[in-house]
């Protein structure tokens, strides 16, 4: 009778459960929160290379450079480059200008960051926004 009791008690199965399983959920947890930060830099790189784009058609490169930092000004500016490019010829009435920003993605989480860290062998990736108007004014 007592080998039965023994072998129906439960008492400590949901700790058991739950030590195993929250590591996972909080990991989880992490990871879509960073996904989502992640997700917020590429959308404020992509509008930056925008506003960067329409300052060059209508104005200069240092309007197209200023207006990129003004637009990245939510997130950090660490490793941020931009590339503003014309055609053959320059910067002429109706051609296009192609206005490249680009940022390597910043991981706040220690463990995340590990992971990211070696499957990119150290090197993290870059978010790339490029925008191409057609210059407006010489």
């Amino acid at each position: 009778m007592a080998g039965k009791r023994y072998l129906t008690n439960n008492r400590g199965q949901a700790i058991v459960e739950t030590a195993l399983i929250l590591p996972v959920i909080v990991l989880l947890l992490f990871a879509i929160m960073e996904f989502g930060q992640i997700f917020n830099q590429y959308i404020v790189v992509t509008a930056a290379a925008r506003e960067g784009a329409r300052a060059a058609a209508v104005s200069d490169d240092a309007a197209a450079q200023l207006a990129i930092v003004n637009a990245t000004t939510s997130i950090s500016n660490s490793g941020l480059s931009v590339a503003i490019v014309y055609p053959e010829g320059g910067r002429e009435q109706g051609k296009s200008v192609t206005v490249t920003v680009s940022k390597p993605i910043e991981v706040n989480t220690p463990m995340i960051k590990e992971i990211i860290d070696s499957v990119f062998a150290g090197r993290p990736p870059m978010l790339v926004g490029r925008s191409v108007m057609r210059v407006e004014q010489p």
